[in-house]
């Protein structure tokens, strides 16, 4: 039940789930880019399975989900209005679990970000975060500036990486495969200096004003970007897809 503020590892244990709730007051997002570390917990596999480019979109801006975006970019199945959220969890005591979605769900508000499919599809279905802010700043349409700019503020390299990683999780063949290469990724992160600059100025000193090493997305290199990918040796999660029903990983 997303209720609220669900963020990074928010979505990483609720986004999974087989039944996924949100309401009016639902703010989904991955906001990794902006400290200058990149989507885990599951979320490159998410991303990369939302329609179209929706996803390298919310990943490298950052865009928050309402419910309706959630449901539409599936991270989200069912919607419940937080007025009724206590009702629904008191009835799965004495119903199913279907029973209670089909009392209490209502219609999911409309998606504004899938009505917006069309410029992100074409700006973001490039293969460098250049190319994409090129497209974004070179469009007609306001929101896809405003994109670029938001782009442009998070850490070059982090969008860097997270572009690689969106890529290589969209022909993945499991969870466990994506979850074992944002691991390598996540260990990788612990040792950039992005990392502890996007902290100091989003957490700390809050002063929102990071400097990013390098400075711009021309700086970061395709080799900057294979470090990230790897292998971690001893040190790998190691997860495998269950080969039957009831594996238990």
């Amino acid at each position: 039940i997303m209720d609220g503020i669900v963020m990074g590892g928010g979505v990483g244990v609720s986004a999974h789930g087989s039944v996924r709730i949100v309401t009016e007051r639902s703010m989904i997002g991955m906001p990794e880019t902006g400290i200058g570390f990149v989507p885990d917990v599951g979320g490159t596999f998410l991303l990369a399975r939302t329609p179209g480019e929706l996803g390298t979109h919310i990943a490298l801006t950052t865009a928050r989900l309402s419910a309706g975006d959630a449901i539409a970019c599936g991270f989200a199945d069912h919607f419940i209005p937080s007025a009724k959220i206590e009702a629904f969890v008191e009835a799965l005591s004495t119903t199913t679990i279907d029973e209670a979605l089909a009392e209490f769900t209502e219609p999911a508000p409309e998606s504004d970000l899938l009505a917006q499919q069309g410029w992100i599809d074409a700006a973001y279905s490039a293969d460098s975060v250049a190319e994409i802010v090129a497209r974004l700043q070179a469009s007609a349409v306001p929101e896809a500036q405003k994109a670029a700019e938001q782009v442009l503020s998070k850490s070059p390299t982090a969008c860097a990486v997270t572009l690689a990683s969106l890529r290589r999780a969209r022909v993945a063949g499991s969870l466990e495969e994506v979850l074992n290469e944002e691991f390598r990724v996540s260990v990788a992160c612990l040792g950039s200096a992005d990392l502890v600059e996007g902290i100091r100025a989003q957490v700390v000193d809050k002063d929102r004003n990071p400097h990013w090493s390098p400075a711009t997305i021309d700086d970061v290199t395709d080799a900057d970007v294979a470090t990230f990918f790897a292998p971690l040796g001893d040190l790998e999660l190691g997860l495998t897809a269950p080969t039957t029903t009831g594996d238990q990983q």
